[in-house]
């Protein structure tokens, strides 16, 4: 009842903030009196529709962009002026005077001043089309349309080849999720924010999920409302932009454009909780009379927890199920349903955001950005029941406990630079880049058995830092016209780059076992506190260079060749080039491919790294409770279990495609890709004690003086070489429909990872037992990598606008999961689903405008894990199969969209 009332005041109280920040818009919005529709349609000089084309009614508030298609719908009056404007084009103004109908067709002219444009440091600008590797641009307006208030969920319902899906009962993983490129590593994918690299987190994935091992970059410490337009290249980079553009580069391009724009967002899943709080507000400032711009963002979101746990049917008291009975009722029975909190972690997330860009001269701008984020997280772990007495102070929590892991995460970054033109026609740009992330850990209701009843339930456990200083020199010229050709873009520069790592120990009680020989397990329960030997504070640095070269060498044959050599003052030197092409066969046909090689440096976290934690691991059917105690790759335990030096890994990329213009307002674009990984780095192991005592772990851990409290180690390592291949086709179509318009986009990925080869060493053979485990890589780690992203993903959305009314559905079908065991026994498959969005929004005036919708519209769920008998038909411990003792419902290990079922939602955006 506690919980009923409390959602519905939550719900109430944003409903009424919603409510108020309408009628502020409304109340300071001025009217426009007799607006009417005006739709058109932009091309370049070819006729070919551009994307994106951004247009305003001059000295009024508003405005929009072209589609995919080039076709645009703005409310103006008699006497107003379009001002058509557009990255590499000359700007139109046109005056309305009775036309409701327009075709206009801009002009292409070189930047002056260097433009980013991901994929390509040409000046010269190039369609999604045009381009010779598949480019996706996904606009602040495609964003908002999914209904989702987070970037990470926001790209997975845009682009076909993204996929981002929140954990659970994963420690810190709960709080930043990890998203995957073409079924890649959250660190195989380089994330850029207006061209510069972005730092990645501080976290270190090692629980059992979807990147574990993995040091990825948080998409969403970014907000929403400062974003103008995502540019996802889907093709290996690295030797363009340097390490981690295995999959490809995210480019988020911020907002720099003047007047006010409100965003609100209420919603709360179909169950009853998972509320949704966002507000946002950007602002757009002009500086002098150059054209400077300074644009800011403030954002709040608040999201509520979400339960999914099924009920707990096993004992509680003690193992013997009779005796657990009696006990159960003589402490007053037990509440089998909501003693575990499986789903959404809580968070509170205030954000702000600063993008400047100053012209000096007329060959010369000042640019900069500054963002802060805070975030405030709570997330549970495992239920601890008063049979497990080594783990629970009885006198304390006589029915055992739920304990918290509570996340303060803090996100810093800094931008400035220069660019301008010289007297030779080159084009340059100076810029530092300085960020990083702090991940604060928390444990609250829970205790320190070790510790009996002093101990506190409260713990401060420690923090990770990850900090990181780029510096970027850039030239490029167009030699095109000395060399009687239509372009030949040179662009060539440095990078310095410094990373620094840091882990802070915790309270001394939230790691340490007051008393080893009592056999109380030491340590916050859940989380136990990074140990003073765990401390780390380490740095590194990385010099790099490149060259890239771009040329149309004839009308229809375009080239790009790029190369880029980096040295680690870790591990050493790494070398990456690139060929890319384009070939138009007919105006309306193109074909394009490109070959590469790529590398990703082992991160500064990959190499220092350590802990111990508590990790819960399926034993015998059961998941049981393991201290896993991580070591760093050059610790003598991990030289001891014979795991070698770390190096980079090291990764070729094919792929070719067409693109085509089949009709009118119709585009198609077809790609195939391959991409063959050497030398992964991922955590080996896990390295079990066995009963005996007699294996090599057994006397690595007893030789190094690792207490028998130590169960299991693992270590990073390159030991797996993989073969990515798949397909990405993007079919867009606009057909006109009376007065309104109609855009339907067809967007699948298909997508499949296999592991090409296990290496072994000497002391650590690769041959797989009779079960297919290897001794360093079990079936469960290796199903983590083949199988646990979906392999294919399919989108249709029909988006119909018609006046002040539009109307979007999305349908969106994920791929079957699959999760696999050591135990051959519990492997599961999990089959494709269909998720279906839809939503109406309506323009209360041209500045404003309200949405309703609903995202998993019929409520959809993944398959339920299963329950297994063994062979003699009894109810033995395999037969809760993975589902804990009936608190799983879905799988944690392998997941597609989420477990959290439907959701509704109202939101508002306004334009000043």
């Amino acid at each position: 009842m506690k919980k009923t009332f409390l959602f519905h005041a939550t719900k109430h109280a944003a409903a009424q903030l919603l409510l108020a920040v309408l009628f502020v818009v409304i109340g300071h919005a001025t009217p426009n009196l007799s607006p009417v529709p005006i739709t058109g349609k932009i091309t370049n000089t070819k006729g070919e529709p551009l994307s994106g084309v951004s247009i305003v009614v001059k000295n009024k508030p508003g405005g929009t962009a072209t589609n995919a298609n080039g076709v645009f719908t703005i409310n103006a009056e008699d006497g107003d002026v379009l001002v058509i404007s557009n990255i590499g084009f000359k700007s139109q103004e046109i005056t309305i005077g009775g036309q409701h109908e327009l075709t206009i067709r801009l002009e292409e002219t070189v930047a002056e001043l260097t433009t980013v444009v991901i994929g390509s440091r040409s000046l010269r600008p190039r369609t999604n089309v045009e381009s010779p590797v598949p480019v996706d641009v996904i606009s602040s307006k495609d964003l908002l349309a999914t209904g989702q208030i987070e970037p990470a969920q926001q790209i997975q319902y845009t682009a076909p080849s993204f996929v981002s899906n929140r954990q659970t009962i994963a420690d810190g993983t709960d709080h930043i999720d990890p998203a995957s490129l073409r079924g890649l590593g959250p660190d195989q994918v380089l994330v850029l924010v207006n061209g510069k690299r972005r730092y990645n987190t501080a976290l270190v994935n090692i629980n059992g999920t979807v990147g574990k091992g993995s040091v990825g970059t948080d998409m969403n410490a970014i907000p929403a409302s400062s974003i103008e337009r995502i540019e996802v290249l889907r093709d290996g980079a690295a030797s363009q932009y340097g390490s981690d553009a295995i999959a490809g580069v995210i480019n988020v391009v911020l907002k720099k454009k003047t007047g006010t724009q409100v965003f609100a967002h209420s919603g709360a899943q179909y169950a009853g909780d998972g509320a949704n709080l966002q507000v946002g507000i950007n602002e757009g400032f002009k500086l002098g009379k150059k054209g400077g711009v300074l644009n800011l963002t403030g954002e709040v979101r608040h999201r509520q927890p979400t339960n999914r746990a099924g009920d707990y049917l096993g004992t509680v008291y003690n193992a013997n199920v009779t005796q657990d009975e009696l006990l159960i009722a003589q402490n007053g029975g037990w509440n089998r349903k909501n003693n575990m909190y499986i789903g959404n972690s809580k968070q509170l997330n205030a954000y702000g955001e600063a993008n400047l860009e100053l012209p000096i001269s007329d060959k010369s701008k000042f640019y900069a950005m500054g963002m802060y984020s805070y975030r405030k997280g709570k997330a549970a772990g495992f239920y601890r029941y008063p049979k497990q007495t080594t783990q629970v102070v009885a006198q304390l929590f006589p029915r055992g406990f739920l304990p918290y892991i509570g996340s303060e995460i803090n996100d810093r970054s800094v931008m400035a630079g220069f660019k301008g033109k010289t007297a030779s026609a080159w084009n340059w740009d100076v810029s530092s880049t300085y960020g990083g992330n702090q991940f604060r850990f928390d444990v609250t209701n829970s205790n320190n058995a070790s510790m009996g009843t002093t101990t506190p339930t409260s713990f401060y456990c420690g923090k990770l830092g990850f900090q990181q200083s780029t510096t970027n020199v850039d030239f490029s010229k167009d030699l095109g016209s000395k060399m009687n050709l239509s372009s030949f873009n040179v662009a060539l520069g440095a990078e310095m780059r410094l990373d620094f790592f840091k882990i802070t120990p915790g309270q001394e009680e939230s790691w340490k076992n007051y008393d080893p020989n009592g056999g109380k397990a030491g340590g916050a329960q859940v989380f136990p506190g990074y140990q003073p030997a765990n401390a780390v504070n380490e740095n590194r640095s990385v010099f790099s260079t490149y060259v890239d070269v771009e040329s149309d060498i004839t009308e229809k044959f375009l080239v790009n060749v790029a190369g880029r050599f980096e040295h680690y003052s870790d591990f050493g030197n790494a070398l990456a080039g690139k060929l890319a092409m384009r070939y138009k066969l007919l105006d309306a046909l193109s074909i394009r491919g490109a070959i590469s090689n790529g590398f990703r440096a082992p991160s500064i976290h990959q190499y220092f790294f350590n802990n111990t934690s508590t990790q819960f691991q399926l034993v015998n059917g059961t998941l049981s409770p393991s201290n896993t105690l991580t070591v760093r790759n050059s610790d003598p335990i991990a030289k001891a279990l014979g795991i070698p030096d770390l190096k980079e890994e090291t990764s070729v990329n094919y792929s070719l495609g067409i693109t085509a213009k089949p009709g009118h307002n119709t585009s198609l674009t077809i790609d195939a890709y391959r991409i063959d990984i050497k030398n992964r780095i991922l955590l080996a192991g896990p390295f079990r004690r066995t009963a005996a005592g007699t294996s090599i772990v057994d006397q690595v851990l007893n030789n190094a003086g690792i207490g028998a409290d130590v169960q299991v180690v693992q270590a990073f390592s390159n030991f797996v070489d993989t073969k990515t291949q798949g397909i990405d086709i993007i079919f867009s179509v606009s057909p006109q429909l009376g007065k309104g318009n109609l855009d339907i986009t067809l967007a699948a990925n298909f997508n499949e990872t296999k592991i090409k080869k296990v290496k072994g060493t000497e002391k650590i053979p690769a041959v797989p037992d009779s079960l297919g485990n290897y001794f360093y890589f079990d079936r469960a780690e290796q199903s983590r990598v083949e199988l646990a992203n979906p392999k294919n993903k399919v989108s249709l959305s029909a988006n119909y606008q018609y006046k002040k009314i539009g109307l979007l559905v999305r349908a969106t079908r994920f791929g079957k999961v699959s999760s696999w065991n050591a135990d051959p026994r519990l492997d599961e498959t999990y089959d494709p689903k269909v998720v279906t969005d839809a939503s109406i929004s309506y323009s209360i005036i041209p500045q404003v405008r309200v949405t309703i919708g609903a995202n998993n519209l019929f409520d959809v769920y993944p398959d339920k894990l299963k329950w297994f008998q063994d062979g003699n038909g009894d109810k033995s411990n395999i037969y809760y199969g993975n589902t804990s003792d009936g608190r799983f419902q879905y799988s944690r290990n392998a997941t597609q969209f989420g477990m959290n079922g439907g959701y509704y939602y109202i939101s508002l955006s306004a334009n000043f």
